[in-house]
C-alpha cells in the first residue's frame, strides 16, 4: 500500500543522487535497487563506494526535514516550548498545543517517522552490503562499527519521542526495529526490548570501532580522509556517549557514569571552553566539545530565515521564550551570585516585544559570511557527558555529582553551586532540567530531557505551566503505519 504522502527524497551516493520513492511505512521499507543489481555492484566495489553511501546517509541527516531542522531547532523543540511562530493559524501554535489530531501536526510527525526511518534503510543497506563485499580490507569492520552505532543512534531518537519513558513504561508498546532494507514488516517491540536492540548494535559498534578512533583526529576540520576529522562521523566516542544517553534513560545509573566519563576522561580530544572562550563552542564546529555533528552547509542560512526574520504575532519567523521566562532561567542564586552567565546573551537578544534566538547566527549577514569549516550542525557535545554523569552519581557520591555539574558551569561564567545551594535531589534534578534548557536550545535535547525528569515546564510566552504526561511526551504513531503496519 502506497502512502497518499508520495514524495521523492535525494539521496546523494556513489555517483550522483538518485529519486527513491518513498513508502508510507517504517514498516514498508524502500526497495530501489535490491542487493546484487548492478547500481549495487557498482556502489559497493570500493571502500570509496561505501564512503560515498555514508556521505549521502550524513547528508540526508542533515537535511532540514531531519536534524537540519525538524529534529533540532524545529519540531522538537517547539515541543519543548523553547521557540515557535505565534501567529494564529501557524501549525507552531497547534504543535506546542499537542494538538496532535490536527492535520498540519500530523504532517509534521509522519514526516519525522518516515524521513528518520528512510535513512535507517539506507544504514540497512549499507550494513547488507558488508556482509558479503566484494573485497577485503581491515575498513570494512570498521564501515560495519560506524554504521551499527548510527543505527542506534537513529532508533533511539525515535523510542524517546514514539513511546513511554523506560522506566515508567518499559514493558509498553516501543517502536519497529529495522534490520533490513526491503519491503517486509518489522517486528514492533517493547520498549524494553527496543533498548536491548539499541544496545546489541552499540556493543557491536563499540568493539568493531575500538582501534580506529583512538588514533586518528576527532575534530570537525574538512578533510577528504573518510578516517580523519571524525567528529563528523558517528566515531567510537559517539557510540559511548550514546550508550550513556541510553543507560540514563534506563535508569541504570552505573552504566551511564561509566560510558560518559568515556567520553570526558578522553582529554586528548575533549575539553571544556574556557569561560572567556564561550563564544567559539556556541555553535559548530565547537572545537573540544563537538562529540558528533553533521557538515550542512545551508543550515545557517536555513536559521536566518526563520530566526532572524521574526516578526512576533505572525505565521513568519521564529521567536524564543519571553524575557521573564530566559530572566528567570539564568538567573544566578546561591553561592554563584555576582556571576554571569554567558548563555543567555550569546543565544538570545531582545527585539521589540520578543526574544530572538541568535546562537547558530547573529545575522543574516553571519550566516551568508560563514565559512565553510563553521557550516554544520552540533548533534552530541561534551556537556552532556557531565549532566549525566552528575544525574548517576548523585545517590552514590553527591560532592562528585555536584563537581560533575559544576564543570560546566564554571565553563560558562558561573561560580560553582554548593551542597546547600541544592541540599535535596529533587533540587539537584530541577537544577539539572535548567541546565538541558540553558545549554542545548537549538539541539533537540530538552523535550527528551523533559520526558526523563518528568518535569513540568512553562510554555512558550511564560503564561503558563505545562504538566508532564505520556499525552504530551508519547507522539502517537503515523495513521498510515497503525493501518498498514505491525501492531
Amino acid at each position: 500500500m502506497r502512502s497518499v504522502f508520495m514524495k521523492k527524497t535525494a539521496l546523494y551516493i556513489a555517483f550522483g543522487a538518485l529519486s527513491l520513492a518513498a513508502l508510507p511505512s517504517c514498516n514498508k521499507f524502500l526497495d530501489v535497487q535490491p542487493k546484487g543489481t548492478l547500481l549495487q555492484e557498482v556502489q559497493f566495489s570500493s571502500l570509496q563506494g561505501y564512503y560515498d553511501a555514508f556521505y549521502g546517509v550524513y547528508g540526508t541527516m542533515a537535511k532540514s526535514d531531519l536534524y537540519g531542522q525538524r529534529m533540532t531547532n524545529g519540531f522538537v523543540d517547539e515541543l519543548a516550548q523553547m521557540f515557535g511562530s505565534t501567529g494564529a493559524t501557524s501549525t507552531s501554535v497547534k504543535t506546542r498545543a499537542y494538538n496532535y489530531t490536527d492535520v498540519s501536526v500530523q504532517a509534521e510527525i509522519y514526516s519525522l517517522w518516515l524521513g528518520q526511518y528512510q535513512v535507517i534503510s539506507y544504514v540497512n543497506n549499507i550494513l547488507a552490503n558488508l556482509e558479503s563485499p566484494s573485497f577485503s580490507s581491515s575498513h570494512l569492520s570498521q564501515l560495519k562499527g560506524e554504521a551499527l552505532g548510527l543505527r542506534a543512534f537513529l532508533h533511539f531518537d525515535l523510542v524517546r519521542l514514539f513511546a513511554e519513558d523506560y522506566q515508567r513504561g518499559k514493558d509498553s508498546r516501543g517502536i519497529p526495529y529495522s534490520y533490513d532494507f526491503n519491503l517486509k514488516n518489522r517486528t514492533v517491540y517493547t520498549v524494553a526490548g527496543t533498548y536491548e536492540n539499541i544496545l546489541k548494535d552499540l556493543d557491536e559498534a563499540e568493539r568493531l570501532l575500538s582501534d580506529i578512533d583512538e588514533t586518528v583526529s576527532l575534530d570537525a576540520s574538512q578533510s577528504t580522509d573518510f578516517w580523519s576529522r571524525r567528529a563528523v562521523h558517528f566515531n567510537k566516542y559517539a557510540v559511548y556517549a550514546t550508550k550513556a544517553r541510553v543507560y540514563q534513560a534506563m535508569g541504570n545509573s552505573a552504566k551511564a557514569a561509566e560510558y560518559a566519563k568515556k567520553v570526558t576522561d578522553h582529554t586528548a580530544s575533549f575539553n571544556l571552553a574556557g569561560r572567556n572562550s564561550f563564544e567559539s563552542v556556541r555553535r559548530f564546529p565547537a572545537t573540544g566539545e563537538l562529540i558528533f555533528g553533521l557538515y550542512a552547509n545551508s543550515f545557517l542560512d536555513d536559521f536566518a530565515n526563520r530566526f532572524l526574520k521574526n516578526v512576533a504575532g505572525t505565521d513568519e519567523g521564529v521567536q524564543a521564550h519571553s524575557r521573564s521566562v530566559l530572566d528567570q532561567l539564568y538567573a544566578v542564586t546561591g553561592a554563584a551570585t555576582g556571576a554571569i552567565d554567558n548563555r543567555q546573551a550569546a543565544f538570545y537578544r531582545n527585539v521589540d516585544t520578543y526574544q530572538q534566538f541568535i546562537r547558530f547566527a547573529s545575522s543574516s549577514e553571519e550566516a551568508t559570511a560563514a565559512a565553510t569549516a563553521q557550516r554544520g550542525l552540533t548533534l552530541i557535545r561534551l556537556p552532556e557527558m557531565y549532566y549525566i554523569q552528575a544525574e548517576a552519581l548523585y545517590s552514590s557520591d553527591p560532592t562528585a555529582a555536584l563537581a560533575a555539574l559544576n564543570k560546566v558551569r564554571e565553563s560558562r561564567g558561573l561560580n560553582d553551586l554548593t551542597s546547600s545551594d541544592l541540599p535535596t535531589q529533587v533540587d539537584f534534578k530541577a537544577e539539572l532540567v535548567k541546565e538541558y534548557m540553558r545549554e542545548m536550545p537549538g539541539e533537540g535535547q530538552i523535550f527528551p530531557a523533559l520526558k526523563h525528569f518528568n518535569s513540568s515546564f512553562l510554555d512558550l510566552l511564560g503564561s503558563s505551566t505545562i504538566q508532564p504526561s505520556s499525552s504530551i511526551f508519547v507522539l502517537p504513531w503515523p495513521t498510515d503505519e497503525l493501518t498498514y503496519g505491525n501492531k
